[in-house]
């Protein structure tokens, strides 16, 4: 994923790539308008990258002739008459047919005006006169897949990747288009490569999750079918049903792995999961006290066992639970939490403090553990502090329920 330093007000910035009073038009209503509402933001940063390599198609000269065409379709694009703009350059280019930079730019504003097989002719023609217009391309495979299609999108994205490797929005909608071929691995390999700094990142991790659900699908289903009636198979279905939130469909196909290998590591975990997502937590710590016979250091399962009791108010119960899973694991904020929260629940604050300080260093979003932190600064007198956490919390819970 590739980095543009861009301009915020897009109103602002020209052609040229300063930004002086009045240029270009703001164009977020526009591709709001026209596409799903999470591409917009992914678009309006290419559409400027795509505006300020264009700087030729308007010369300092003084206009004149046909070169006034060039203004009068500046000044359509700044009162989004996008129309004008297309018919101004048209007529410019009659005369300039070899003008590559002016079929780039009818071709952006044919995309503006969600026109987009004309988009594609002109910026077709913009690639043929001059290779190197890597903005060209990419909005030729954008426009290519707005059309549906999508081999010819692969084909044209590639190019420009080719031309501008490090571009973010050419991975995207690369890997946007591998996704509608069914090619979900390519997918992926694409849409991993949007770096966590771009302003698109946070598109391609929702594609992403959809895509890595999709390739873990598609595998489940290839042992499904090499082997139907084999533990790891029904392991598998337990783990897709999980991941989709179909609790006891995961649950019966855990059981069918037991019936095929009792002793499989992880399957009376993965049903006390279940039951613990249901907030059935009596059976979740039988499930996990099963694993524990057969696996007795396993940690997740101890620390398990001790939350349960915890929320039951047996805190002599929990202990030694969590006291043990802090033997395998020393570096679990969970666990840290769930220690910190067993110390309020004996009144021995110095340890709560010290358990619920590391949890929140280890996991600075998990909102509890700073609520946690605030009920033990409150209880001893540490008012600066407890109210800081307290801010703290309120901010994270908001930001969680919305």
């Amino acid at each position: 994923m590739l980095r543009f330093i861009i301009c915020k007000d897009l109103s602002r910035c020209r052609a040229d790539g300063s930004c002086p009073q009045a240029s270009l038009p703001s164009l977020g209503q526009v591709v709001t308008n026209s596409l799903p509402r999470h591409f917009a933001p992914l678009l309006l940063l290419a559409l400027i990258v795509v505006l300020t390599s264009v700087a030729s198609a308007f010369p300092q000269q003084s206009l004149g002739g046909t070169n006034d065409m060039l203004a009068q379709a500046k000044a359509a694009e700044q009162a989004r008459d996008f129309p004008r703009a297309a018919e101004c350059y048209t007529t410019f280019l009659k005369d300039h047919s070899d003008r590559a930079e002016i079929w780039q730019r009818l071709g952006l504003v044919y995309y503006l005006d969600n026109r987009y097989d004309q988009a594609a002719s002109a910026l077709q023609r913009a690639t043929e006169l001059d290779s190197s217009l890597w903005g060209a391309d990419l909005f030729l495979g954008i426009s290519q897949y707005r059309m549906g299609q999508f081999e010819r999108a692969q084909n044209t994205l590639n190019s420009a990747l080719r031309l501008k490797p490090n571009v973010p929005e050419g991975h995207f909608w690369l890997g946007s288009t591998l996704m509608a071929l069914g090619k979900h691995e390519a997918a992926t390999v694409e849409l991993e490569k949007v770096p966590a700094a771009s302003s698109v990142a946070m598109d391609a991790d929702y594609l992403l999750a959809q895509e890595y659900r999709q390739v873990a699908e598609d595998y489940y289903r290839k042992i499904q079918e090499s082997d139907k009636n084999s533990f790891r198979a029904h392991q598998l279905a337990a783990e897709s049903f999980a991941w989709t939130g179909k609790y006891q469909n995961a649950i019966l196909e855990y059981r069918k792995a037991l019936q095929l290998k009792p002793d499989l590591e992880g399957a009376h975990r993965g049903i006390a999961e279940m039951y613990w997502q249901q907030g059935q937590f009596d059976q979740a710590a039988q499930e996990y006290a099963t694993e524990l016979q057969k696996f007795p250091l396993d940690d997740e399962a101890h620390l398990r066992i001790g939350e349960c009791r915890l929320s039951q108010g047996k805190v002599g119960e929990a202990v030694p639970q969590l006291e043990a899973a802090l033997q395998v694991n020393k570096r679990s904020w969970e666990l840290d939490r769930a220690l910190g929260q067993a110390s309020v629940a004996t009144g021995d604050m110095v340890k709560a403090q010290s358990w619920l300080e590391l949890a929140t260093q280890l996991n600075p979003s998990d909102a509890f553990s700073h609520q946690l932190l605030s009920q033990v600064y409150r209880a001893t007198r540490q008012s600066d502090r407890a109210e800081q956490e307290q801010s703290i919390f309120q901010k994270l819970s908001v930001a969680g329920q919305n």
